[in-house]
């Protein structure tokens, strides 16, 4: 009787330990973006093979790296207890502005000191998106819908309602390779590099992670919070700015509408990384992973003869069953380890 309690008592341990890990896991700001990146993958080879060649893989990857780029911008602004809806009108006004005003034929110095121009007046969205909330004290959801409005605004305007065609050096760069990988993933891996050092290697790090998680302490220790915030804005806006002028490049000829799609996307990135959407500590490369998983999904999708309506009701339902999956397991594992033990 004795050892059948014993052995009863043993398996609920380790049953309770197996939950604890998992849990854990899951709650991770890694554990569950490549859990569910590995699990993606696994059902890619069952329902559609072809969208897991190399060939498909490094066709998508660009567009991953694109959306990682965004997602960390949308990261930065999370981190605030932000969300940043005008991500989709800032691409596509960068994608017009690449596109138009200058010849397909441009040299490499107009197109880089247009890249630097756009680069500044996406920042310059990001600023504004800043003041409004921090000094103004909107509210980011509503605030950055209106400006996306804006800039949409100044799409149809610039654009005069037509598309318009990318520079030739621009979009050699943004499908080229070097060293057999895609430009795109050499950029997005120097920006996510660098925000991770920043974020979590260096005092200026230090003092943003404070002030998005305990903004009253960082005021008690003579932090400006409010010009933090709004730099998390600005820096936003240069990832998107940066993001959208490498998928000008990639798609040559880009619609006027084309950031829209990001809107969903890298709060689902985000989501998917591990990152809390009331704010806190995040991962830079936690978020790429996330945007690898969404873009990996989509290829899935449509390889598989999905069209965009499916793709769309799978992102949604993933960034809800992220946030809660974050939301409820911490409460399972809290309540677990308050339970007196038997």
């Amino acid at each position: 009787m004795r050892s059948e309690l014993s052995q009863a008592h043993a398996d609920s341990s380790t049953s309770s330990n197996t939950t604890f890990v998992v849990g854990r896991l899951l709650t991770s700001r890694s554990g569950l973006a490549m859990m569910g990146l590995a699990l993606l993958f696994v059902v890619s080879a069952v329902v559609a093979p072809s969208s897991i060649h190399i060939e498909a893989i490094l066709l998508m990857l660009p567009f991953a790296c694109i959306l990682g780029i965004a997602a960390l911008g949308q990261q930065l602004v999370i981190q605030h207890r932000g969300l940043d809806l005008s991500v989709g009108g800032a691409i596509s006004l960068v994608c017009v502005l690449c596109t138009h005003g200058i010849a397909t034929d441009a040299s490499p110095s107009d197109i880089v000191i247009r890249l630097i121009f756009v680069v500044l007046a996406a920042a310059a969205v990001g600023f504004v998106n800043g003041v409004l909330i921090v000094k103004f004290k909107l509210q980011s959801l509503v605030t950055t819908i209106g400006v996306n409005g804006v800039l949409m605004g100044f799409v149809l305007w610039i654009s005069n309602g037509t598309p318009g065609n990318a520079p030739q050096l621009l979009g050699q760069f943004s499908l080229g390779r070097s060293a057999g990988m895609p430009n795109t993933l050499l950029i997005a891996a120097v920006v996510i590099a660098i925000a991770s050092v920043v974020l979590e290697r260096t005092k200026v790090g230090r003092r943003f992670v404070l002030a998005s998680t305990n903004g009253p302490a960082a005021e008690a220790v003579g932090l400006r919070t409010a010009r933090i915030e709004i730099g998390a804005y600005t820096l936003a806006g240069i990832c998107y700015g940066v993001g959208g002028m490498l998928l000008a490049g990639l798609l040559s000829v880009p619609s006027l509408t084309v950031g829209q799609i990001y809107l969903l996307t890298s709060v689902a990135a985000v989501v998917l990384g591990g990152n809390s959407l009331t704010g806190g500590r995040a991962s830079a490369v936690s978020t790429l992973v996330g945007a690898l998983f969404m873009t990996q999904l989509g290829q899935m999708l449509v390889a598989a003869g999905f069209d965009r309506s499916v793709q769309n009701v799978m992102q949604g339902i993933i960034v809800v069953a992220g946030a809660s999956i974050h939301a409820i397991v911490p409460r399972i594992l809290s309540s677990r380890s308050s339970m007196p033990a038997k």
